[in-house]
């Protein structure tokens, strides 16, 4: 602000009620913006899930090589997503993501420990993908229509 001008206090608070309509709407923004990105790598984890079920190591090793480096980079860009976002989310909006990421990942270990079983069929395959996908893509909605 400048020394030259001063505001009457009227116009401080028509000043602060444009800032704060300012930062309301970059924070639903940035809300709409992840919530979007975490649908994707719900969308995204449980394909990758679905897949390793029929793409596994004893079956084809470079296909699950493809399946856990995509899986990786998934990761990686989200979270290089989210360190750029968080700051202006709303309250509570970094617990909910985390929460549903973390329960996605969980949810994908379950997936590769499921490789073990032997191959199942592909009810079971879009089941486990639909289950790891689950908890991103609620996360992500809830999100988006805040």
């Amino acid at each position: 602000m400048s020394d030259d001008k001063q505001m009457s206090p009227e116009e401080q608070l028509a000043a602060l009620g444009i800032a704060q309509r300012s930062m309301q709407h970059a924070s639903e923004f940035g809300a709409r913006l992840l919530g979007t990105y975490v649908i994707i790598l719900g969308l995204l984890f449980g394909a990758l899930a679905a897949l390793l079920q029929v793409y596994s190591p004893e079956a084809n090793f470079v296909g699950f090589m493809v399946i856990t480096a995509l899986f990786v980079v998934g990761v990686v860009a989200m979270s290089l997503a989210y360190a750029r976002l968080y700051r202006s989310l709303p309250r509570g909006y970094s617990k909910k993501y985390l929460r549903g990421f973390i329960l996605s990942l969980v949810l994908y270990a379950v997936a590769v420990a499921l490789i073990a079983a032997g191959p199942m069929g592909w009810g079971m395959t879009v089941l486990i993908g639909l289950v790891v996908a689950a908890p991103l893509c609620l996360t992500g909605i809830a999100m988006v229509r805040k």
